[in-house]
């Protein structure tokens, strides 16, 4: 907010006085809204959504913008996707996009739309939040053709033993790009604890970390729509009982922001 704490504090005091409510009580170290606090929330919340829908109505026609954040492979991957559903509505917007794992920024208003994956296949259960499913995704072992595990592959039943896919290396991220990710397993889903691989490379961004795969003999564990977005070489893996599926969801407030958000409803 570009604001400083007390200046904060002193507005906060201001529209108290004004209303004559408390509209935060403290509970330890954390701050959270009385029913007060939370009824003017609300209502702040409904006005401005009167003031998009008035500047629609009657004011000068401005184009709509859209924030959204999510994981960098998920952005990537399905932001695309959604510009495409709202030019079909007629919807000319512009876009910012904004990385985060979670939910923190829509619930803060710092964004209209979340993309969001869960490892359990059900949506976030926050009380004010809309999730609609916009994919299944599965983790799969990926090389480039010209990699030795890859070459003479013909016939897609032909598969690989974990132990002879163990003794070649692997690129892995070196902070989550592909979501959230179980307490246990690796920033890529895989299970290192029980089929530890050879770390040859770690790369920060989905960029780095595909050339990697393309262009030296390292192998990857990823989305399988990241791997077919990139042409990558899958390679079916024997002996390994684990795997990492995610469920990705587009999630948003339950009050409607912005009119041109119904078009991600159906």
């Amino acid at each position: 907010m570009a604001l400083q704490p007390g200046t904060v504090s002193k507005q906060i005091k201001r529209i108290e006085a004004h209303y004559q409510h408390q509209l935060f009580a403290r509970q330890g170290a954390h701050w959270r809204l009385t029913e007060a606090g939370e009824m003017l929330f609300q209502r702040a919340v409904e006005m401005l959504a009167i003031n998009d829908k008035i500047e629609r109505e009657l004011g000068k026609p401005r184009r709509p913008h859209m924030r959204v954040s999510g994981s960098e492979a998920v952005l990537g991957y399905f932001v695309p996707a959604l510009m495409r559903k709202l030019l079909e509505r007629k919807h000319d917007v512009t876009l910012e996009t904004k990385t985060s794992q979670d939910l923190s920024m829509l619930l803060k208003h710092e964004v209209d739309v979340a993309l969001v994956s869960s490892l359990t296949g059900y949506p976030p259960s926050e009380r004010q939040i809309i999730a609609t499913e916009l994919s299944q995704a599965n983790f799969v072992t990926v090389g480039s053709p010209k990699h030795p595990l890859c070459q003479f592959r013909e016939e897609e039943s032909l598969e690989t033993p974990i132990e002879t896919l163990l003794t070649y290396p692997f690129v892995v991220p070196s902070k989550p790009i592909y979501g959230a990710m179980a307490t246990h397993r690796s920033l890529d889903g895989w299970h290192d604890e029980a089929f530890s691989r050879k770390i040859s490379a770690r790369a920060d961004t989905i960029s780095t970390l595909i050339t990697l795969v393309k262009h030296q003999s390292v192998l990857a564990y990823l989305p399988d729509y990241v791997a077919k977005e990139h042409d990558l070489q899958i390679i079916s893996v024997t002996g390994c009982p684990y795997s990492c599926e995610q469920t990705i969801w587009l999630c948003r407030q339950t009050e409607y922001q912005h009119h041109w958000l119904q078009a991600f409803d159906s």
